[in-house]
């Protein structure tokens, strides 16, 4: 699992060759488009937006809206919160802080609670919305809202923005995509590809652009955590969710020049610096890939290009990897078998009881359980202990690997749909590891990097 990261017929999506990025749900031909709306989803910033840009080039009118899926709060199948308190948090921080950004120019962001389907449909006949502007999500509930949107006859234009290398510069069709990371960052390497620019941001377009203000929604903080031990305090405001934190915390790491170590202190444990920490941010879109990307380049020609330097990019490359995997296969990725690439059975005993226990760090070891602790009491956890106890889950307690996923999808501050259960399918050996999955030894895991406990007794104490 990576530092920085944390549906549908198949063969439709796999024989396609996406000539531009923009992927075009409904093409509309012949008509000036006047008054439009923007939904952001999980690309939640200004700069950098090619869904913004676009949007801006084709409107009179606009307005932005955000819709937090009630069905988030709902309990999922395996009987817990799909979006728990730490995220929540993240995200209204970061919502606040894009409505704000939107005001300089005139403009507001809609928040909106519920399901993001019907307030669509609602808000496109209400107002006479002439196209809805989306970033492109190739997962099981956002690919299922947009389909249910053309049912409607609602214009859609999907964009898709949340890579560092852009589906179009890719050396191969979707469908010849690798089915192992080392093929495909080999591929990308071999070619020399370089990743687009930061796309500028056009200030005084957005301020000639006519609003169209729907509602206002202001959020007031309303959870009371104790962040005191915590890897990524979000009570602590250079760690709070929004554009304009996560700019300036990428600025700061690459000014204390931590990158030049990063390869030999992203396994720390525990600790601000250890990782980039880059990931929250990513997550929701608050910042872009090709803007750290930036950074990284500028750092190294500042300062250092080492082998430190490399894993940094090396684990955006990642990032991209499970993205272009999901348009690849599609939902084959939810299911138990995943990829099925792995002939070996999985056990077939998941337990509930051993589930509860693990969820709740109350396993019969202790390491385990400080890192069930971290998880749950702060929505963050180090990459390696994200494989270590989920490799405890998969092979040691016998569980379904989906459950764990659907576990950190709820927890985690940096949830990402495609790296979290691109991950997972990776260590259960449903995924694209072709040694058959990633069983850890725990009791070796702990001593190389909790030698003298100091993270087990850290988090101990629930």
């Amino acid at each position: 699992m990576n530092d920085l990261l944390n549906g549908g017929e198949n063969g439709k999506i796999a024989g396609m060759k996406f000539a531009t990025a923009l992927n075009v749900v409904d093409e509309i031909k012949g008509k000036s488009l006047l008054k439009n709306l923007v939904w952001l989803r999980n690309n939640l910033r200004i700069n950098d937006n090619k869904i913004i840009n676009h949007a801006m080039l084709e409107s009179e009118e606009l307005s932005f809206i955000y819709i937090f899926d009630k069905k988030w709060l709902d309990l999922n199948d395996w009987g817990f919160l799909n979006c728990a308190e730490h995220r929540q948090r993240f995200l209204y921080q970061g919502l606040n802080s894009l409505d704000n950004a939107l005001k300089k120019y005139g403009h507001q962001l809609n928040y909106y609670f519920g399901d993001p389907t019907q307030a669509l449909i609602d808000l496109v006949h209400k107002n006479q919305f002439d196209t809805i502007f989306c970033e492109d999500i190739h997962a099981y509930d956002e690919i299922n809202q947009i389909e249910q949107l053309k049912k409607q006859k609602i214009k859609i234009e999907l964009i898709w923005d949340s890579s560092l290398y852009s589906i179009e510069q890719l050396p191969f069709d979707i469908a010849d995509l690798p089915d192992s990371f080392s093929a495909f960052r080999k591929k990308i390497e071999s070619k020399k590809i370089i990743p687009n620019e930061p796309i500028g941001f056009n200030e005084e377009k957005l301020k000639k652009i006519k609003p169209c203000i729907l509602n206002s929604y202001i959020y007031k903080e309303k959870f009371i955590v104790d962040y005191q031990r915590s890897s990524f305090p979000l009570d602590q405001d250079r760690f709070k969710g929004g554009e304009s934190q996560a700019s300036a915390f990428v600025k700061d790491y690459f000014k204390k020049e931590l990158a030049s170590s990063y390869k030999q202190t992203r396994n720390q444990l525990s600790g601000i610096d250890f990782s980039t920490k880059f990931s929250p941010w990513l997550a929701q879109g608050f910042i872009s890939p090709r803007f750290i990307y930036q950074e990284l380049k500028i750092y190294e020609n500042e300062f250092v290009e080492n082998e430190s330097t490399y894993w940094i990019y090396f684990e955006l490359l990642w990032r991209d990897y499970f993205r272009f995997l999901f348009i690849k296969y599609g939902q084959r990725l939810f299911y138990k078998q995943g990829l099925g690439f792995n002939k070996q059975k999985l056990q077939n005993n998941h337990s509930e009881g051993n589930f509860n226990q693990w969820k709740n760090g109350e396993t019969s070891n202790n390491f385990i359980n400080a890192g069930m602790h971290e998880l749950k009491q702060t929505g963050f956890l180090s990459n390696r202990m994200r494989q270590i106890v989920a490799s405890f889950l998969i092979y040691d307690l016998g569980c379904d690997w989906r459950v764990g996923a659907a576990w950190f999808e709820s927890q985690l501050i940096d949830y990402d749909v495609y790296s979290n259960y691109g991950n997972w399918a990776y260590i259960a050996g449903v995924g694209t590891d072709p040694r058959g999955g990633r069983m850890f030894n725990i009791e070796k895991q702990r001593i190389t990097y909790d030698r003298d406990s100091y993270y087990e007794k850290l988090w101990t104490n629930p």
